[in-house]
């Protein structure tokens, strides 16, 4: 009887920028604690083509009792869109093969960067914490509010979220290294609370 293992990829940042290397957790498990090290990792783009590969290492992931796992590097390809990578375990037997489909977001350079300034509106001090989103670029704002986000140019969607605060939602053209300042202000509270 074999037995069936489950298969995890992490750490895959998205958007990877066209033609530049990025790297990829693969993990491998076995529901009955099989010692998987020594497994190999492949990694297939969506025409078949090999690549990369892993080898799972000799220690479990830390705070797991058998995650097996391994790093593997890749190169993202030329052109921008979603891309979809096929990841496939093949452990010794009794274990079955297994395989995981990973979709990220390939990007066009990066050639500017946005400083995001955020402010609580009414008191008008800097608002850390911030989740900001930059089309599909990411960043949080620090203890002064302050981001910085590299993207390609053109027209990026802005928004924010923070517990407590609502949304800001806008279109920013980014033609050259550019400020942009957001004031969020204070959700008010529900008259009745939403568990009750």
């Amino acid at each position: 009887m074999s037995h069936e293992i489950s298969l995890a990829v992490w750490d895959l940042p998205s958007p990877i920028v066209a033609g530049r290397r990025a790297k990829l957790k693969v993990g491998v498990s076995c529901p009955d604690g099989c010692n998987l090290s020594g497994t190999c990792v492949e990694v297939y783009n969506e025409t078949g083509e090999h690549i990369g590969a892993g080898t799972l290492g000799s220690a479990p992931w830390p705070a797991t009792a058998a995650l097996y796992w391994t790093e593997v590097d890749l190169v993202a390809p030329e052109r921008e869109g979603d891309v979809s990578l096929n990841v496939h375990a093949s452990p010794a037997s009794p274990h079955a093969e297994a395989t995981s489909v990973v979709t990220f977001f390939v990007s066009r350079p990066l050639e500017h960067r946005v400083t995001l300034e955020v402010i609580d509106k009414d008191s008008g001090l800097p608002l850390g914490g911030v989740e900001l989103r930059l089309g599909r670029f990411r960043g949080t704002s620090n203890d002064v509010g302050i981001a910085h986000v590299d993207v390609p140019g053109g027209p990026h969607h802005v928004g924010t979220w923070k517990n407590g605060y609502e949304m800001v939602s806008m279109t920013v053209d980014i033609a050259s290294d550019t400020a942009v300042r957001l004031e969020l202000t204070a959700a008010p509270n529900p008259e009745q609370p939403y568990w009750t």
